[in-house]
């Protein structure tokens, strides 16, 4: 509770951006669950806490943030090597609330490169599982508990991707990852991990997409795709399709997580990618075609149309060029637009149907804004790599709030589960 609001008569568990006037919280009834500064009481979702899961490349963890309250509620190692070597970058949250990492593994690294690996955790700690039964879960209370690798009963398992005999030595790095959609929402069991490999140092290999079983990491399936080197980001449609974009071939490939067949079509823009609620694939990033501006498009495969919107910068003015990293549909407090990051510290809002671009914020001050995502109210989360930090952004109030998180955190994927839910669920 705000300080500010002590003497207020409002009694709830009030979310980071409540509103304080007079006293009193800006939401006039007494909430039984949480208070939303716009819509009021809102209940929890079953099974599904807020949470955004933030990979630090930097350090080798996994941050688990709490987006009601703004605190690092654990932080995990995601491999057994403890540092940088691991180069985490992508997550992707399931409905039912649990978290998988990709580990790129250290393709600059001279000795002892990690093979790349993918690692899943559970949210809540009735989903733990006490292996050396002392009755207790042990597992990271914040950010200063880390536990050993393999002794935090939070992690459920730990895969290494198989090796391509094409990649030679490098290790082909995990990067596309998402979750299908087809886990219980209630117990989590089932559903499958969908992962596309990247391989832009040794071209032309094709990229890998394996289905992992959720339960347990195990590869079920493996797709070999000509038409691309590199699954640089991926995301589910509502039509059992994984789509990925390839930043070297400038395509997005779709594969049926059915039939394994695919289709790869070109894309005019591109870095980050998602799907909203209508089947639409939506990229950000830069155009392909010129060097001074960064752009938006959308692709729908209903009809096979591609709109794409520009956003234009001076490089006399600007010495490094920015461009659009992650990408997110809205919901609730945020819905009916697109939010796009740019490296400089500027956040967008996109109209989905318009594709009319407006700057929301920008910050001040030496940033490189990674990811976007957005969490169960529509609260805007950006990923800052050099300030070792989230920020929260409200879209009604224009406020901000900072949350520390490990170093160079480094994610641009569905890190909190609303672009899976909002896209299978809600269609």
């Amino acid at each position: 509770m705000p300080p500010e609001c002590s003497d207020g008569d409002m009694h709830c568990t009030v979310n980071i951006l409540e509103t304080c006037i007079g006293g009193k919280f800006g939401t006039l009834t007494v909430c039984d669950e949480y208070c939303d500064p716009v819509s009021g009481c809102v209940l929890d979702l079953p099974n599904a806490d807020s949470y955004i899961w933030i990979a630090n490349t930097g350090e080798g963890t996994l941050s688990k943030v709490n987006t009601r309250n703004g605190r690092e509620v654990a932080r995990y190692l995601t491999c057994a090597y403890g540092d940088n070597r691991c180069d985490p970058s992508r997550t992707s949250v399931n409905l039912h609330g649990d978290v998988v990492v990709s580990n790129r593994g250290c393709g600059n690294c001279v000795v002892q490169i990690p093979a790349s690996s993918v690692t899943k955790f559970a949210a809540s700690r009735m989903d733990c599982v006490d292996r050396d039964g002392n009755g207790i879960i042990d597992t990271s209370t914040g950010p200063s508990d880390i536990k050993a690798w393999g002794e935090d009963e939070c992690m459920l398992w730990s895969i290494e991707l198989p090796f391509e005999a094409g990649f030679g030595d490098d290790p082909h790095g995990a990067r596309a990852t998402a979750w299908d959609g087809r886990d219980d929402e209630d117990t989590g069991l089932g559903g499958s991990v969908w992962v596309g490999t990247c391989d832009m140092y040794a071209q032309p290999n094709p990229v890998y997409v394996y289905k992992l079983n959720g339960d347990t990491g195990t590869v079920e399936e493996r797709v070999q795709v000509e038409s691309a080197s590199c699954a640089y980001g991926g995301a589910m449609d509502n039509d059992n399709g994984f789509w990925f974009l390839c930043l070297t071939t400038e395509t997005i490939t779709r594969v049926d997580v059915e039939s394994l067949e695919y289709a790869t079509r070109p894309t005019s823009c591109g870095y980050g990618i998602t799907v909203d609620s209508h089947g639409r694939v939506w990229t950000g990033g830069f155009d392909f075609s010129a060097l001074e501006q960064s752009c938006i498009a959308r692709y729908d495969p209903r009809t096979g149309e591609e709109r794409t919107a520009i956003v234009s910068w001076d490089p006399i003015t600007i010495s490094t060029r920015p461009w659009l990293r992650g990408i997110a549909v809205g919901t609730a407090l945020s819905a009916g637009f697109v939010w796009a990051a740019e490296t400089s510290g500027k956040l967008y809002q996109i109209d989905a149907e318009t594709l009319d671009v407006n700057l929301a914020y920008e910050m001040t001050g030496v940033h490189e804004t990674i990811g976007v995502a957005v969490d169960f109210l529509g609260y805007v989360w950006m990923v800052d790599m050099l300030g070792d930090c989230a920020y929260c952004y409200d879209p009604v109030t224009q406020r901000r709030v900072q949350v520390r998180v490990g170093s160079f955190p480094y994610t641009y994927s569905d890190m909190t589960g609303v672009q899976l839910r909002n896209t299978v669920l809600v269609h």
